[in-house]
């Protein structure tokens, strides 16, 4: 098997075991089971785990482009936990059976095991508390490297995100797609500017190459490269982007409409405790900002002091976000990717002004739950996000004008 393409900090990582402080074996609607793992469990005849195996796993009812790896379901409990979980945070398919008899999903866990082309490539999901660290809190910019694979993981037969879906493509497009994908990381990356001018610019691109990709005289990816080229030398000039930004305005008001229904409904939904503590946090401190003006005065005071010098925090959140999962190539079309990105974006930043607000001030450790809790509510319950996109959605469905206004706080 070929080297491995990482993220940095993917060789750093190791799970911690009982001692995290939130466990991986709850807050799932459900679990996928690879076809093997599905057939061990209904064959298995242990005093424990047979009557378990036979309460929690099912056959997967859903079509799915993946049968095999999405063969069966591991339905949680009413509260969200799963099954085999102990009282010690351990898992019990893994006690009793060892760890070659978890799934998949579940052996794999917080790791990306994704496939460009030729080109296989490994990161972390920011919904492990561990990884989270790794991940958010280092201030140099995201870097890459190749790795020998780890037969415990990478000899599995399993990909999270594969792009194309069926073959590895033709290499010199998928060579232009790769540029693409790092003119991307380019702009995020560009700490001249702040996170919602690269945010701005990171949309106008790709409404420029979704323009060149949908149209009916597309034939190859190499019609992209004027784009890119472009976009590259407009890196030069943070002043004119910066000054581009501050142009639009900040709409204050609707955006703590639109999040204060996000957590009245997740409030309502099965939450995690420790998203919950940052969702009622984040209410209470909201409550006090009411207006624009009170908004802008506590994001001043108690906000900023945090992020003056850490927005490298929302940098490695976003680049590990196009990271993980191969965007804007997967999912969806490449602006809805780029609404889902921006929404996400904002949510997070309006809760933890809230938090702020409420703390009077913020911490690193509050600044990772956040992040975490929130990943592992989002990716595993796609529902809330996919219907406030939807709310956001303008007349024109081709058109991403209509969220640059989540961009944009009192300040950068």
């Amino acid at each position: 098997m070929q080297n491995i393409s990482v993220p940095d900090y993917y060789p750093k990582f190791s799970c911690t075991g009982p001692a995290c402080e939130d466990t991986c074996c709850s807050g799932w609607w459900n679990v996928s089971i690879d076809r093997d793992t599905y057939h061990k469990y209904k064959q298995n005849k242990h005093k424990v785990l047979a009557p378990l195996f036979k309460l929690a796993v099912s056959k997967n009812a859903l079509p799915s482009t993946d049968n095999k790896n999405n063969f069966g379901m591991l339905q949680m409990k009413p509260d969200g936990t799963c099954h085999f979980l102990q009282e010690d945070k351990l898992c019990a398919i893994h006690k009793y059976m060892g760890a070659s008899a978890l799934s998949d999903t579940c052996r794999l866990y917080p790791r990306y095991l994704n496939q460009f082309g030729a080109q296989r490539e490994n990161a972390l999901g920011i919904s492990c508390p561990e990884a989270a660290r790794l991940i958010l809190l280092n201030p140099q910019p995201m870097q890459f490297t190749h790795v020998a694979p780890d037969p415990a993981i990478d000899a599995r037969p399993f990909t999270s995100y594969r792009f194309p879906l069926h073959n590895e493509g033709d290499p010199q497009q998928i060579a232009v797609l790769n540029d693409f994908r790092a003119v991307i990381i380019a702009i995020l990356q560009l700490r001249a500017i702040g996170i919602g001018a690269r945010m701005m610019l990171l949309g106008f691109l790709l409404e420029d190459a979704n323009k060149i990709v949908t149209s009916a005289q597309f034939a190859h990816a190499s019609e992209l490269l004027p784009v890119l080229e472009s976009f590259v030398a407009m890196l030069a000039h943070p002043a004119q982007l910066e000054a581009q930004f501050a142009q639009i305005n900040p709409d204050i008001p609707r955006k703590l409409e639109l999040v204060g229904k996000l957590i009245a409904q997740s409030l309502q939904d099965r939450a995690s405790v420790r998203f919950k503590e940052c969702l009622q946090a984040a209410a209470e401190g909201l409550d006090k900002l009411q207006t624009a003006e009170h908004y802008a005065q506590n994001y001043a005071a108690s906000y900023l002091p945090f992020f003056q010098d850490k927005e490298y925090i929302f940098e490695n959140y976003l680049v590990n976000q196009i990271v993980t999962r191969l965007f804007p190539f997967t999912r969806g079309a490449y602006l809805d990717l780029y609404r889902e990105l921006v929404c996400n974006l904002a949510i997070i930043r309006v809760l933890l002004t809230g938090m702020a607000a409420k703390y009077e001030g913020l911490h690193e450790a509050q600044v990772v739950q956040l992040f975490q809790t929130f990943a592992r509510n989002s990716n595993h319950n796609s529902g809330h996000m996919s219907g406030l996109i939807a709310s956001l959605r303008a007349s024109k469905e081709d058109s991403f004008v209509h969220v640059m206004w989540l961009l944009r706080e009192t300040g950068r």
